[in-house]
C-alpha cells in the first residue's frame, strides 16, 4: 500500500481482504450453502452485507462453485427482475460456464415489456402471466448448468424485498422453480428493508416462509476495529493516536460510520504525526458537515411521531415514553406504532443496555439529532 493513500474506504463494499471479521457470519453462509439449505441476511444498508456476501462468493468459487450476484434493487416489473438474472449470469459467469451460459442463451424465452401507459387490470393480468415464463426460464438455469456440468451455484438475491414491487406473487413464482433445485444450487436473500424481509419469510401465508434461516449483522466490536484501524494507521506511517477512543465510542461498530471517520481522521494526520484531541473534533464536524444533506434526508422523511420517538432513542436520557412524552408525544399507541415503523425501516434495532431500550443505527444521525439537528 502506497503511504500517501488513505486505507479508509466508505463509499463502496471494502475489497474481500479488507472486511472486518464477520468469521462466524462466513462459516455460517458457507455451511448451508453446502448442504443445499438457504439463508437471509437482514440488516440496514451499509451495515456491510455486500462486503460480507462478496466474501462468501469469494470462498464459494474457490471451492469450483458458480457464484450469481442479483441486485433486485428498484426492479419494477417481472421483466426487470428476469432482465437483472440474465445480465448477471452473463458478466459473471467465467470460463467454461460462460461459453454454456452463450449458447443457453439463445434459448431463453424473450422478456415481455409492455409500453404506452396504464392498461386496463384484465390486460395487466394477463401480461403478468405471460411474463412468468421467461422468468422461470432465467431462474432455472443453475438446474441447467448442475446437469451439463455438474457445477453446483451459489445464487445471491440482494435487495430481495424490492421484487414485491413487480407482483404481489413474484415470491410464489421465484420459489415455484427454485424450490426444485436441490443440490444444483442454494441461495442467499439479503435485503435491507427489515420490516419486508420479515413479512417475506416469517409470514405463514408467504411462498418464502421457512425457507431461509436467518444469519444477523450484529455490530463489529470494539476490539477488531481498534485493531483494524491501528494498524492502517501504523501502515501509512500515521498513529491514530487520541483520536481512537471517540471513535470507536462514536462509531459504535457502524461498518460504513467507522470507515468514514477513520477516513476522515486519517486525512488530517500528517505522515508521521500522531492524531490528538483537536484532530477528533476537526474531523468529527468535517464528517458530520460531509454527510448533513444526507441525514437533513433522512430526518425530513420521517413524520413528527417518529422524529419525536427518534430524538428520544438519540438522546437517551430518560425512560423513552416519558421523553416521547417531554418531546410532545403524548399517547403510547403512537409510540408504539413510530417505534414498529422505525425498526422495519432500520432507523432503530433494540439495546437493552439504553434507557429507551433502542439505539440509532446511524451513529451520526444520533449525534446530530442531539447536536440539534443544525447544518455544519
Amino acid at each position: 500500500m502506497i503511504a500517501s493513500m488513505n486505507p479508509f474506504r466508505y463509499s463502496e463494499p471494502v475489497p474481500v481482504e479488507d472486511l472486518i471479521n464477520r468469521d462466524d457470519e462466513t462459516q455460517k453462509l458457507l455451511r448451508r450453502a453446502d448442504e443445499s439449505n438457504n439463508s437471509r441476511i437482514v440488516a440496514p444498508r451499509r451495515f456491510g452485507k455486500t462486503s460480507l456476501l462478496r466474501r462468501v462468493m469469494h470462498e464459494t468459487r474457490n471451492v469450483g462453485w458458480a457464484t450469481v450476484y442479483v441486485d433486485f434493487f428498484g426492479v419494477l416489473t417481472l421483466a426487470d427482475i428476469s432482465q437483472r438474472i440474465e445480465r448477471a449470469y452473463a458478466e459473471q459467469l467465467e470460463g467454461r460456464l460462460a461459453s454454456w451460459f452463450a449458447g443457453a442463451r439463445r434459448m431463453l424465452r424473450p422478456t415481455l415489456r409492455a409500453g404506452g401507459g396504464p392498461l386496463p387490470g384484465s390486460v395487466e393480468v394477463t401480461l403478468e402471466a405471460q411474463a412468468e415464463s421467461p422468468l422461470l426460464d432465467r431462474l432455472a438455469l443453475p438446474r441447467r448448468l448442475h446437469e451439463r456440468h455438474g457445477t453446483r451455484t451459489l445464487v445471491i438475491f440482494d435487495e430481495f424485498q424490492d421484487v414485491l414491487a413487480a407482483t404481489d406473487r413474484a415470491d410464489a413464482v421465484i420459489r415455484s422453480e427454485i424450490q426444485h433445485h436441490g443440490d444444483a444450487a442454494s441461495y442467499i436473500f439479503a435485503g435491507s428493508h427489515v420490516g419486508m424481509m420479515r413479512e417475506l419469510f416469517a409470514n405463514p401465508r408467504r411462498a418464502f416462509y421457512g425457507q431461509a434461516a436467518p444469519v444477523e449483522l450484529p455490530p463489529l466490536t470494539a476490539e477488531d476495529v481498534a485493531v483494524y484501524i491501528a494498524a492502517r494507521f501504523q501502515r501509512t506511517e500515521r498513529d491514530i493516536g487520541m483520536a481512537l477512543d471517540p471513535l470507536l465510542a462514536l462509531a459504535q461498530g457502524h461498518p460504513q460510520r467507522t470507515m468514514l471517520l477513520a477516513h476522515t481522521v486519517w486525512e488530517l494526520v500528517p505522515k508521521g504525526e500522531s492524531a490528538t484531541e483537536e484532530t477528533w473534533r476537526a474531523a468529527y464536524e468535517r464528517a458530520i458537515h460531509q454527510v448533513s444533506d444526507e441525514l437533513r434526508t433522512t430526518w425530513t422523511a420521517l413524520s413528527t411521531s417518529n422524529r419525536r420517538v427518534l430524538t428520544a432513542i438519540a438522546e437517551n436520557t430518560t425512560a423513552l415514553y416519558a421523553a416521547g412524552r417531554r418531546h410532545g408525544g403524548s399517547r403510547g399507541g403512537a409510540v408504539n406504532t413510530a417505534i414498529h415503523g422505525l425498526r422495519d425501516r432500520g432507523e432503530i434495532s433494540e439495546d437493552t443496555s439504553t434507557r429507551s431500550g433502542y439505539r440509532l443505527t446511524d451513529p451520526l444521525l444520533a449525534a446530530w439529532i442531539v447536536d440539534g439537528r443544525a447544518g455544519t
